[in-house]
């Protein structure tokens, strides 16, 4: 079986996308150390005064504390509904905002405790939209004993307990990985080679690496075939 194992990220990049896609299982790998300032609380998009990004706060917490037990910071202000208000002008004038708009107002309307819940919930509903449907597991449910281990070690650890017999990681993995373990117990391993394909956006010239709901809002029902066409043999 091949799986891929990802970090519940906000308003993930295509590739993102394409990893899990091509995939047999997902697993969402949010038992390790949440990062601040990371990819797992902010994300870009394009607006007519160019790109921005939007970052969700988040309650102080020790620093071990691992992504599942991380809480939002809403404070005197709803950020959710200033979240959406800043996608709804970036994006109202986008071909297919309006098709996809009530699903994501559904989720922006909600006030959400734990930022995992969050991200996962946008995550879905993209592969919704995109048309993948695969096996979704969390890498904090599985009673993994795994606090003393190395990270090539836990993510070894993990494949094992999900019968994973194909990981299928990202680039920036393979410098950090330990490949070796991998082939000691008898697991294969690649890596993404993505190039970020171009598309008709709004607002001037192309920009990559942005949320995925630029392509989503842009291209519509086209966007899990630009996804992929990013893949370089």
């Amino acid at each position: 079986m091949k799986g891929t194992i990802l970090q519940p990220t906000y308003l993930p990049w295509s590739g993102y996308f394409e990893m899990i896609s091509s995939s047999d299982v997902f697993v969402i790998f949010d038992h390790v150390q949440f990062e601040r300032k990371s990819w797992q609380q902010r994300n870009k998009i394009k607006t007519a005064n160019g790109v921005l990004y939007l970052s969700v706060p988040v309650v102080k917490a020790p620093q071990q504390t691992p992504i599942s037990d991380i809480k939002i910071f809403y404070g005197n202000e709803n950020f959710l509904q200033s979240h959406w208000k800043t996608i709804e002008l970036a994006y109202k004038k986008a071909p297919f905002f309006n098709e996809y708009k009530p699903h994501f107002e559904k989720i922006y309307s909600k006030k959400h405790i734990l930022l995992r819940d969050l991200n996962v919930e946008i995550i879905k509903l993209i592969c919704d939209i995109l048309g993948i449907r695969k096996k979704i597991v969390f890498s904090s449910n599985m009673g993994l004993k795994d606090e003393n281990m190395e990270k090539t070690e836990k993510v070894v650890n993990l494949c094992k307990n999900q019968g994973i017999a194909h990981l299928y990681d990202a680039k920036g993995a393979e410098d950090i990985l330990d490949k070796s373990l991998f082939e000691k117990e008898g697991i294969s391993i690649s890596f993404q080679n993505f190039e970020h394909p171009e598309y008709i956006q709004l607002w001037g010239e192309f920009v990559p690496y942005l949320s995925v709901i630029d392509l989503i809002f842009n291209q519509g029902d086209k966007s899990l075939d630009i996804i992929k066409s990013g893949i370089k043999k």
